[in-house]
Formats: C-alpha cells, structure tokens, sequence
C-alpha cells in the first residue's frame, strides 16, 4: 500500500505554482494538513500570523479547509474562514483586511473529483507551492502538534463588501443586456449583491446556483457547449453580449451581440486600451501566445508592452509595482493593477460593460475597426 503521507507522495502534489490531486486517491486531509503546515512555516516559521480561508463549490473542499485550518494552527497562527467563494474574492479580502496570507480550496478546470491548493502571501501575492518543498515536514501528523495550536477559529462572509468595492468599479453609462452564465460556480450570488442597484441592467441568468458537480457546463468556460449556450441566450433575448465564468471567477469569455465567440485577446486589447487611459505610461504585460497584431494596437496608441510569461497567478506580483498597468492572455485571464487579484473575470467584465455602454458602437463593430475577422473568433490555443 503506498504512504501517501510520505514525502515524496506529498511532493507529487505539488505541480509549479499549485497543489493538485484526485481527492479519492491522492488528496486528502492526511496530505494537506503538513502542506498547510508548510506554508505557515514559510511565511512565518514563528507562529502567530493571520489567515484566511476561502474554497471552491466541490463536495471536498469544505473538508480539505479544515484539514488547512488544522496545518496552520498547528504552526501556531490565526486562521479566518471566509466560506465558500471565488478565488478573486479571497484575494481581496487577504490584502484588503491585511492578512499576512490565505489559501483557497480549488481544483480550477480538474474534474469535480479532483481538488487544490492555491497559496497567497501578504497583499494577496501568489506563492508557488514549489517553494514550500524546504518547509514542507514529513512523517506522523502526531510532531506538527508538539507546539501551540491555536483553539479559536474565527468566520466572515465578506460578500457584501466585496461587492462594494465592484459596484465603485461598476458604471454603466446606458441601458445594457447581458446574458450570464456564471459556470455553475459562486460567482452568481456576487453578481446579485452588485447589480441589484442597476435598473438599466437587464440580466439574463444562467447557472446561478452552485453546483459541487458541474452537470450542466463543466469547468471551462471556453467549452464549445458552453459558448453555443451563450450565443443562444443572446440572439434569443437580443443582448448586447453574452459572458462565461468559471467557477473559480478568474476567466472570462465573451460572446458578441451576434453570438459569435470573440478571442480573449481581443476583450484584452480593449481592457487594455481602457486602463491606459487611467494610467498613462504603465506597461501592459501580455502572455507570449497573444497575437502580434494586440501588440500592434497597443504600440501604435502609444502604449508600452511587455512580454510575461510566468502565467496569471505571478501576474499579479507584477502588477504591485508602478510599471505595469494590466496583464491578458489567450486563455480568459485579465489582471489589473487597480484590485488586488490574479485574475478577476468578474472586475473584466465590468469594465468591457462600462467600455460598451460609453460607445454607439456593438462590440463586433468596435472589434472590426481593430481586427482582421478572424482575429475575433475563439482562440484554439488555451492551455
């Protein structure tokens, strides 16, 4: 029988900047419990610092949170559970309320067996579980509890807050139709709590209710059902554009008011032409797969580029300093230096709607006037 709690056994979870496994063979409370450890140790080998505690909508991940929960207090620190939540809504209330670090409970795009681990630092900057290997203890569970552990655990929903800092971000200029499918994750209870206050926003609802199972869309929101689905949704109630997100909130794809996919780069160059006006002379920094003609665009508006490719999660690390002012790729991520995310498909899509709503133009026209017409079709190159 194999020790899954051995070393090397634990490190084979480990794949770059994330912990993953299948929770009925590789991923339990056994494994996570010493990678929690790990991270406190790495963050704070001393004990008492504060964290937070957010997961996804998979049947696991409320189990796997105390398992991390436990890992953490063994180390002697602090630990808040903010529920079930999206990634985005994590990392804001890590850097927001000042916690010196956090952990979410997601398998991202695995199948609804598989489960994960994402680790952020203080101000929500991504830490790769790679380089908790030197903190990472093995051995009997029994050891990590030698010292003080910490009895009192502490809860908060920042739900509503954290849609108060979206609605600032939210202003939609005119009468707007959205068709939504919010991927059978949570992203649908954050939509509520911010257009609630919007009568000019006619919404279109799908998959709203949270899912552990994912029947109905699955995981990516760039799956050809998916996008069928949408563009179904828009040219049946005649909306402005139709958008997917998945469950864990940090990518985004869009249909236009034909139905017609529109590649994520090109979403991008238009966010990205946006936060250049906030932010004049700021890079923009673009995934290597991002096609020449975005680099084009931005160039020729006199905007500064810069290739990255160290992926969506050190996105944002990038983002903290003065230099950069956004970040795109070909696979639905958007970063901004403006929140404090990774990705947030949910603060994109605000923006495109504030974009769209201060034009006469539809998306399709304001794409044709940037674009070849193949430029806006779904890209066939997400990893």
């Amino acid at each position: 029988m194999t020790d899954t709690s051995s070393g090397a056994a634990l490190r084979n979870l480990i794949r770059g900047d994330v912990v993953l496994g299948n929770t009925s063979s590789a991923l339990c409370c056994r494994q996570v419990i010493p990678l929690a450890r790990a991270f406190g140790d790495f963050v704070a080998p001393e004990g008492d610092h504060s964290f937070a505690i957010g997961y996804d909508v998979r049947e696991s991940s409320p189990s796997l949170a105390e398992a991390v929960s436990m890992g953490l207090r063994s180390g002697g620190h602090h630990v808040t559970h903010i529920g079930a939540c999206t990634a985005p809504r994590l990392q804001w209330y890590v850097a927001e309320e000042k916690f010196d670090g956090g952990v979410m409970l997601t398998g991202g795009k695995a199948p609804p067996q598989w489960n994960g681990m994402q680790f952020y630092a203080a101000g929500a900057v991504p830490v790769s579980a790679s380089e908790l290997l030197d903190s990472l203890r093995e051995g009997d569970l029994n050891h990590l509890f030698h010292g003080h552990c910490t009895n009192v655990l502490h809860q908060h929903d920042p739900l509503q807050a954290y849609a108060a800092q979206l609605r600032q971000r939210f202003k939609p200029a005119a009468r707007f139709k959205l068709c939504l499918d919010a991927g059978n994750g949570l992203v649908g209870r954050e939509v509520e709590a911010i257009v609630a206050h919007y009568r000019h926003l006619r919404l279109w609802r799908t998959a709203f209710k949270p899912d552990s199972d994912f029947p109905a869309h699955g995981t990516d929101p760039f799956a050809p059902a998916a996008l069928e689905n949408a563009a179904r949704c828009v040219l049946g109630n005649g909306c402005d554009i139709g958008a997917i997100i998945d469950a864990d909130g940090e990518t985004l794809a869009v249909v236009d008011e034909r139905g017609t996919a529109v590649a994520p780069a090109a979403v991008g160059a238009l966010l990205s032409l946006r936060m250049a006006s906030r932010h004049p002379g700021r890079e923009v920094l673009l995934a290597p797969e991002v096609p020449v003609q975005v680099r084009n665009i931005l160039a020729d508006a006199g905007i500064p580029t810069r290739l990255f490719d160290g992926g969506h999660l050190a996105a944002y690390a990038a983002l903290r300093g003065d230099d950069a002012s956004f970040y795109l790729d070909e696979t639905g991520h958007y970063g901004s230096c403006d929140f404090p995310s990774a990705s947030n498909a949910l603060l994109a899509l605000l923006e495109l709607i504030n974009h769209l709503t201060e034009t006469d133009h539809t998306l399709s026209q304001l794409l044709a006037d940037m674009f070849p017409p193949s430029a806006c079709k779904s890209s066939r190159h997400r990893r």
